[in-house]
């Protein structure tokens, strides 16, 4: 072929080549395997709940949408944002005037289990990932959904000089508490978290011990170890993306709710305008979280948050959901010793995922494996305790909510 018709057909080529790599290297990724790796103690229990779910064997990432990167961008920005009627109450949490938003998304009738949802960072009831775990886990449970808020989040309105914490559990408490004063104490109750709602789920099962009223957990992209996962978030990259989408977040959530903090005497050290101009979550961690809450600096407020430490004391059966190329939560942050050291817990590390994203199929609007995993795993532990009820008879009573 002469050099004139390679020129001639050069655009045809600039085209050709690329696209058939990119379709030979979708093609591959539709083929090949993505075995997940499952860490625990091989107890008759866990192996039962293996067994019946064939999903935590493995995750099979959207073909084309090839790194952690993409895969956690495109889980915020390509699903749709499904239809919830959602109904809301707010429950006092403290002796200070602070509220907290629960939404239901159906009453609950009698005996029907129900499935708390905790969000990630400055998220709630209005983002994809929590509606699409909603109705899966109602439409193939028949479970109902209870989204619990951090105060302020969800489009809520913050009633106090207190904002949410990463290392705050007892809000979780009284909500659980709240839950079960509704639905009684013979009524299975799971709960499933999200980043920032999986490590305070994680830290409240470790602190509860045999005391914990749940049939069951789900931690979905923790950051088991906040020290690390901060040092993650501000490498040079990571900075100019993530950690200023989160950054911003928590801006707007502070100018939200800043009429709370202006000439407050409980928090005469938060400095609004400070925190306004924060280029980091450690910079605007530093202005709010800290003076609100006691901690010494910003790394004593990140090791009391990190969760890892609680992992040994969890009593409940327990699922930890991470993926190996999460850029936003290292999963060298779960320890792995303590997770083979407790009977109670079983760990899936999958090879993609990214963050809180797992979006599966060649056109991923939809449910994604984090909501297949957590059905499948609630109905396990449903069929092992041996749950049993009367739907024809106990759906004609509906509890007030």
């Amino acid at each position: 072929m002469s050099w004139s018709t390679l020129k001639t057909h050069s655009r045809a080529l600039f085209v050709a080549i690329p696209s058939t790599i990119a379709l030979v290297g979708c093609l591959w990724r539709t083929l090949k395997k993505y075995p997940s790796k499952i860490i625990m103690i091989p107890t008759e229990e866990n192996q039962y709940l293996v067994e019946q779910c064939p999903s935590f064997l493995e995750y099979r990432p959207t073909p084309w949408i090839f790194n952690g990167h993409l895969m956690t961008i495109l889980g915020v920005v390509f699903r749709s944002l499904p239809e919830i009627d959602f109904h809301r109450v707010l429950l006092p949490v403290d002796d200070i005037g602070g509220t907290i938003a629960v939404d239901w998304h159906t009453k609950p009738y009698q005996g029907q289990p129900v499935l708390l949802i905790l969000h990630g960072l400055t998220g709630g009831s209005d983002n994809e990932y929590v509606r699409w775990m909603t109705l899966s886990a109602a439409s193939q449970l028949d479970v109902c959904c209870a989204v619990v808020h951090a105060r302020g989040c969800g489009r809520s309105q913050l009633t106090s000089a207190r904002s949410f914490c990463a290392s705050n559990t007892d809000d979780l408490r009284l909500s659980i508490k709240y839950i079960r004063s509704i639905i009684g104490e013979q009524t299975p109750l799971f709960a499933v978290g999200y980043s920032l709602g999986a490590g305070i789920l994680t830290k409240y099962l470790g602190e509860e011990g045999t005391e914990c009223s749940l049939e069951g957990a789900n931690i979905c992209c923790a950051s088991f170890d906040m020290l690390l996962s901060t040092a993650n978030m501000e490498q040079w990259l990571h900075v100019r993306t993530y950690n200023r989408r989160l950054t911003n977040n928590l801006i707007r959530y502070i100018k939200q709710h800043e009429h709370h903090f202006t000439n407050d005497e409980s928090t005469p050290n938060v400095n609004v305008d400070q925190a306004c101009r924060s280029r980091t979550v450690r910079e605007f961690d530093r202005h709010i979280i800290i003076p609100q809450y006691g901690f010494r600096d910003v790394e004593h407020y990140y090791t009391e948050a990190s969760s890892s430490k609680w992992l040994k004391y969890i009593r409940i059966p327990t699922l930890i959901l991470s993926a190996i190329d999460d850029p936003i939560c290292p999963i060298s942050g779960l320890p792995l010793d303590d997770v083979l050291q407790n009977p109670n817990l079983i760990a899936i590390e999958t090879l993609e995922g990214g963050h809180v994203s797992y979006l599966q199929g060649w056109w991923p609007k939809t449910y994604s494996y984090d909501n297949t995993v957590v059905v499948d795993y609630i109905k396990a532990r449903l069929k092992q305790i041996n749950y049993q009820n009367n739907k024809s008879i106990a759906e004609q009573t509906l509890l007030q909510i």
